[in-house]
């Protein structure tokens, strides 16, 4: 069965002081209380956790990957620039607003401003690819895009994936690099995100924040492949939310 990627999107576990971070960072959040049919309808986001427009974003590396490693870490973070208003400082010491760690297995990002949370000595982005990797700069520009604040583009409200659940259980808990357990696998694959949080634009296949799908996973003859670039629907979003 081809392998899917690998990515944990992590939210901080207390709403109330998600949102509370939130507004602090950005005023501008506290707007995710508008009604349904005001709503701007936009890609999967929760904007109640972008950061402040224009501002920059400091970037620490908590465990000195090699020059290369960073070098092409950095390059793919920075394919996101072109459509958002903010600045990346790439910074020596630990004092990130996100700091990755490199040396774990997994890749995972917390959402947005939920970055702010984390304690200080603590990884905001887990990033285990390694450098070989063949999809290694699109898993990078993947968990830059939820740093931003975009979601997994597949647990769109109108996604409608025809999973094969108990196939996807099996997988994922057999598998022998970083298994997920049941609730693993219902939290990052098949929970919708359609609550007043979200915005969203029309499902888009293509997006850089879908995970493949394997047709051995789903019902039918249903299949996603990997979105290795970051999708014209992926730009117009991400210029909406950080407009210049």
């Amino acid at each position: 069965m081809k392998e899917l990627l690998d990515c944990q999107l992590i939210q901080w576990p207390d709403n109330q002081a998600a949102y509370i971070a939130a507004i602090n960072e950005n005023p501008a959040n506290a707007g995710t209380q508008s009604t349904a049919g005001s709503r701007r309808k936009r890609s999967v986001v929760n904007y109640s956790k972008l950061w402040a427009n224009g501002r920059t974003l400091k970037i620490a590396f908590m465990d000195a990957p090699n020059a290369d490693h960073k070098t092409r870490i950095i390059n793919a973070a920075r394919k996101w620039l072109a459509y958002i208003n903010l600045t990346f400082e790439f910074v020596e010491d630990l004092k990130g607003d996100i700091r990755i760690a490199t040396r774990n297995n997994d890749n995972s990002s917390m959402l947005g401003t939920d970055a702010l949370l984390i304690h200080p000595d603590h990884p905001t982005m887990n990033l285990g690819v390694k450098p070989e990797h063949p999809d290694f700069e699109t898993i990078v520009i993947h968990e830059f895009g939820h740093a931003l604040g975009a979601l997994h583009e597949h647990q769109h409200p109108q996604a409608n994936i025809p999973w094969d659940k108990p196939k996807v259980y099996e997988f994922y808990r057999n598998r022998e690099m970083n298994p997920l357990t049941h609730e693993q696998v219902d939290r990052n694959l098949f929970a919708t995100f359609d609550t007043l949080d979200a915005i969203y634009t029309n499902y888009d296949r293509r997006s850089i924040m879908h995970h493949p799908v394997s047709n051995d996973l789903t019902i039918g003859n249903w299949e996603v492949p990997t979105n290795r670039k970051i999708s014209k629907k992926d730009k117009q979003l991400m210029k909406l939310l950080y407009p210049k």
